[in-house]
């Protein structure tokens, strides 16, 4: 990559009172370094001479021109007076210019051509803001009293020359000629031109220099119809003299992207392609990054076409596109791998629940089983036990039967004297039946004797008996 190299040259004022100061190439100067020596504009490597003698200027074009390479950018700029001598030669007017003496005090043309004919650079331009461009209209400043010829001896191969009017005509500096004037017209649109970026006319986010000329030369005439700007030019290809940093799609391209109609998507893929060929770095990334975007359309025929041309633009875009399918491919298959894994560890997982599910199931049936029948053998020895006292007590009161039936069957003693005695208590024998009586009832209980009754008898009897008396012994006579 070659350097971009700017010399500018601005004299306003001179020795020799017969001309006149003019105001504006300072300012020319100042406002065109700062635009060119601006990185994100032009990012020239820039110079600057102002109101220097001939000798000083002509070492300086020397050394600037010397020792450049071929691939260097070489930009030359003088604003000024230019003077030409009776003989008809070209001169541009310096600080200690005299116009009885311009051979050895101004700067020839000729010497000037003869400096870029020893620069090697294949870009060398020349831009001249000063009179002997042309004639100028009646109420603007003339840089120069005389009638030139300009340009004519200056063309070369590799070279680009702007000047501010033809051979016919003067270039301007404003409506004022003394004090602060302003800018020159000419010079005023090419900063313009550069610093805001309309002088990209095709949009590609580069400005080359016939876009520059051709911006700068509509609004020259727009401004002031007498004054026609000229070129000449014999370089090959296109030279880039700035970037546009105010760049933004065109707004057709803007519309058709934002579409929802897939045809015009479709349709905004050349403005893109036309973009990513002539378009500066930062334009070109953005036509690729829009043809990226394209390539996942909803549209098949869009993405295809997307993906079509970033093939053939973007080389690197389809090792990258192939490098990206083949890692979705691998993360496809990891993430089918994965997903397998896990679906098999989810089945071995359901597995073992369902496995402790059912030992759990089996341990529960066993313990109701184990429960049941311990309940069933709780049942059967409480019957068994219940049918054994049943049993027994059966036999006990069989057996008991049999033995009251084998008993011999006898009246107890004591239950008949108690009768007796109870039948005699008339004569005080009561208190004896009852003691007979109760005597009975233990025997018969203990025995199994027979009487009962009678003891019974002979104890109401001894009662009747005994209220008998005391009714007797208590009743008044």
């Amino acid at each position: 990559m070659g350097q971009r190299l700017a010399l500018l040259i601005a004299t306003y004022e001179y020795r020799d009172t017969g001309l006149r100061r003019l105001e504006a190439p300072a300012a020319d100067v100042e406002a065109l370094a700062a635009v060119l020596g601006d990185p994100n504009i032009s990012g020239f490597q820039v110079s600057t001479l102002v109101n220097q003698p001939n000798h000083v200027v002509g070492e300086a074009i020397g050394d600037f021109y010397r020792g450049q390479r071929r691939d260097d950018l070489a930009l030359l700029y003088f604003t000024g007076h230019g003077l030409k001598d009776e003989d008809g030669h070209l001169y541009l007017a310096m600080e200690n210019t005299r116009r009885d003496n311009l051979a050895f005090t101004a700067l020839p043309t000729e010497q000037l051509h003869r400096a870029m004919q020893a620069s090697r650079s294949r870009q060398v331009v020349l831009i001249l803001d000063c009179c002997y461009s042309g004639a100028f209209p009646a109420g603007r400043t003339a840089k120069s009293d005389t009638e030139v010829h300009a340009l004519e001896g200056l063309q070369a191969r590799g070279r680009t020359v702007l000047a501010a009017s033809d051979a016919m005509q003067y270039s301007f500096e404003g409506e004022r000629l003394d004090g602060v004037g302003a800018r020159s017209v000419f010079t005023r649109h090419l900063v313009e031109g550069l610093r805001e970026g309309n002088a990209d006319l095709d949009h590609d986010g580069q400005i080359a220099l016939d876009e520059l000329y051709a911006y700068v030369y509509d609004r020259v005439v727009e401004e002031m119809p007498q004054q026609r700007p000229k070129k000449i030019d014999n370089v090959e290809g296109r030279t880039i003299i700035a970037r546009n940093m105010n760049w933004r799609p065109p707004d057709h391209l803007r519309h058709s992207l934002k579409s929802p109609i897939a045809s015009d998507r479709h349709a905004a893929l050349d403005g893109l392609e036309h973009l990513c060929r002539i378009g500066s770095d930062a334009v070109r990334g953005y036509a690729l990054t829009e043809l990226r975007r394209l390539t996942e359309d909803d549209s098949r025929q869009v993405s295809t076409a997307a993906k079509a041309r970033l093939n053939t633009l973007d080389p690197s875009w389809g090792a990258e596109q192939r490098e990206r399918e083949e890692r979705a491919r691998r993360e496809r298959e990891a993430e089918f791998l994965r997903n397998a894994a896990e679906q098999a560890q989810r089945e071995r997982e359901e597995l073992a629940r369902k496995q402790a599910a059912e030992h759990a199931q089996r341990v529960a049936e066993e313990h109701a089983r184990r429960e049941a029948n311990e309940q069933a053998a709780r049942r059967e020895r409480d019957q068994r036990a219940q049918w054994e006292a049943q049993q027994g007590a059966a036999w006990e009161a069989e057996q008991q039967a049999q033995r009251e039936r084998e008993r011999p069957t006898r009246t107890n003693e004591l239950a008949i004297a108690s009768l007796v005695l109870g039948i005699l208590g008339v004569f005080m024998l009561f208190p004896a039946a009852a003691i007979c009586g109760w005597l009975a009832l233990h025997q018969i209980k203990a025995r199994g004797d027979a009487g009962r009754g009678l003891a019974i008898a002979g104890l109401v009897l001894s009662a009747l008996w005994l209220l008998v008396y005391i009714w007797i012994f208590v009743s008044p006579s």
